[in-house]
C-alpha cells in the first residue's frame, strides 16, 4: 500500500468526506499530537519506519482514540519494505471501529485486501463504499470506481471492468480515471507499449501528483516497477 491514497483522504478533511452523514463533533487533537502525527507521516514517506512508528506509539499515548494514529501505523505496515498484513489488519479495523461513520477507514480496509490481492474482497469492499457514499468528492469517487475495475480485469471479468469505466469515467473529467483505465485494460491485455501510451496521455493533462495514487495501483499490481512516475515526456519503466 502507498502513502498517497491515505493522504489523498487526509489532504481533503473530515467534514468534506462526511457531509453527507450524521455530524460529529471529532475529539480535540492537541499541537503536540499534531506535530507527532506529521513527523510520522514524513518519516514514513522517508522509508523510516521504525522512527515512524516510534512517533505514532507516542501519539496513541496522548490520544489513543485518534483513528488516524492507527491508520498510518497501518499504512506503514504494508510498506513495500514490510508487507506485514497481520499487524496492519488490526491497525485498520481499530481505526474503522473509531470513525464508524467515515468512508476513510472503509477506503484503508479495502485497500488492505486489493494490495494482499484478494481481489473479491476488494471489490466488494469497494463497491460497498459507492453504495454507502454515493456523494463522495469526484477526485475520491473516481479513486474508488477505479480500484473497482482493476478489480474485476484482474478476476478476468473484463466486461464488468468495461461497464464501470463506461458508467463513471470519460475523458473530460477532473481526474485521469478514465486514461488510468485504459492503460490497466492494456496491460491486463499485455500491451505494455499502449498502456504507457495512455499513461502518458493522463501525466500531459493531469501531470504527477494527480496522476500517482492511480499509476501506484499498477505497482501493486506487478504491471509496473516500484519507482515514481516520471514525467510528462518519459516512457513508465515496465517491469
Amino acid at each position: 500500500m502507498n502513502l498517497r491514497p491515505l493522504l489523498l483522504f487526509l489532504a481533503l478533511g473530515t467534514s468534506q468526506l462526511l457531509a453527507q452523514t450524521p455530524a460529529k463533533t471529532p475529539p480535540p487533537v492537541s499541537d503536540e499530537v499534531r506535530k507527532l502525527l506529521t513527523e510520522a507521516r514524513d518519516l514514513r514517506i522517508k522509508h523510516q519506519y521504525t522512527d515512524a512508528l516510534a512517533k505514532l506509539d507516542e501519539a496513541q499515548k496522548l490520544a489513543p482514540q485518534l483513528p488516524d494514529i492507527y491508520a498510518l501505523r497501518g499504512d506503514i505496515h504494508l510498506a513495500p519494505r514490510r508487507r506485514d498484513f497481520d499487524l496492519a489488519l488490526p491497525e485498520f479495523e481499530k481505526a474503522a471501529e473509531l470513525q464508524p461513520d467515515s468512508p476513510l477507514p472503509k477506503f484503508n480496509l479495502a485497500e488492505y485486501y486489493f494490495v494482499k490481492h484478494d481481489f473479491e474482497t476488494a471489490l466488494a469492499s469497494f463497491t460497498k463504499i459507492t453504495k454507502d457514499y454515493p456523494k463522495l468528492p469526484m477526485v475520491v469517487r473516481h479513486l474508488v470506481h477505479y480500484k473497482r475495475a482493476l478489480c474485476e480485469l484482474k478476476l478476468g471479468h473484463k466486461a464488468a471492468a468495461d461497464q464501470i469505466v463506461a458508467d463513471n469515467f470519460t475523458f473530460m473529467d477532473d481526474t485521469p480515471a478514465y486514461y488510468f483505465s485504459k492503460a490497466a485494460m492494456a496491460f491486463e491485455l499485455g500491451d505494455s507499449a499502449k498502456a504507457n501510451e495512455w499513461v502518458q496521455r493522463g501525466v500531459a493533462v493531469f501531470k504527477g501528483p494527480a496522476c500517482a495514487p492511480y499509476y501506484d495501483a499498477f505497482k501493486e499490481l506487478r504491471w509496473v516497477a516500484d519507482m515514481d512516475l516520471g514525467t510528462a515526456g518519459e516512457t513508465p519503466k515496465a517491469p
